[in-house]
């Protein structure tokens, strides 16, 4: 009888530390769970929502400019005066350069007078390719004889007094000829204007080595704002032209008369100039100044 008393007791104390064991494991593996839960808690916050990686901010994005010069110019405008707020509102040097003969091309070149921009004629110039239609005579080409580039220039030039230099619209034709562009820069001369390449023909243009022959004073764009008319795609070229001015010294960009080019530009001009770039006149970056 004692035997099997005894028997129940120790089968009872061992049912007991069997439950206790099973009662500490369970209590050690839900204290596990709440620290992995917890920790992945404070973990998270420190990613953006679904794992992505945060986007550096426009200013970390660009180089430092210890100095870098950067010039504006603006084309296309004339067909309206929608945009000339910014030329107030803008307050370092930009470049406007107005094409002929439009509605308001005599409206904006006040206008930039105004605020102290920078005035140029947007020059039309025979393209290889053109889907646009143009009046009759509007575009210097490769087919007029000097008498007509010379009578064609001086129009415009009576027209537009103010212009303190040219650059191309268009032009991927006009500027691989270098009988023309011959004629184009003895008037500019004469005239004590400057020559800006828009490089519409980047691998074949004539005009930097027919404008070092000429002491024409020249520069040529490094780089198009616009092409993808788009805040993103503006943004990425801002970035873009910060390296080339901080890898050269110096760069000129071209946009164009739009409501989105110009806010971005109000925005991010401050920028750049924060990061050390300094945002000059064109006639600053040019070379063959007499």
């Amino acid at each position: 009888m004692v035997k099997k008393g005894k028997s129940k007791i120790f089968a009872s104390d061992k049912k007991n530390i069997k439950t206790t064991l099973v009662v500490l494991l369970g209590a050690a593996l839900i204290g596990g769970i709440f620290l992995f839960f917890h920790r992945e808690k404070e973990i998270k916050p420190k990613t953006a929502v679904h794992g992505a990686v945060p986007k550096k901010t426009f200013t970390q994005r660009l180089p430092a400019g210890s100095g870098s010069k950067i010039a504006f110019i603006f084309d296309d405008w004339g067909y309206n005066t929608r945009n000339c707020r910014y030329l107030k509102e803008i307050k370092t040097p930009l470049a406007v350069s107005i094409l002929p003969d439009l509605p308001h091309s005599t409206d904006i070149m006040k206008c930039a007078a105004i605020h102290n921009k920078d005035i140029m004629l947007h020059l039309p110039m025979e393209p290889y390719h053109n889907n646009d239609l143009y009046p009759d005579g509007y575009l210097i080409t490769t087919k007029m004889s000097v008498t007509q580039v010379e009578k064609r220039l001086e129009e415009i030039f009576k027209k537009m007094p103010l212009i303190m230099g040219v650059n191309n619209h268009m032009g991927s034709k006009a500027t691989e000829d270098e009988a023309l562009m011959t004629i184009v820069f003895k008037k500019i001369r004469r005239k004590g204007l400057f020559f800006v390449d828009s490089m519409t023909a980047p691998h074949h243009s004539v005009c930097s080595e027919l404008a070092e022959q000429m002491r024409i004073p020249f520069a040529k764009r490094d780089i198009f704002l616009d092409n993808i008319n788009t805040r993103e795609a503006i943004e990425k070229q801002i970035v873009v032209l910060a390296r080339i001015a901080r890898r050269q010294g110096y760069a000129i960009a071209i946009g164009h008369d739009r409501q989105l080019t110009l806010q971005i530009m109000q925005e991010e001009i401050p920028i750049l100039q924060e990061q050390g770039f300094a945002i000059v006149h064109v006639k600053d970056l040019l070379r063959n100044q007499r």
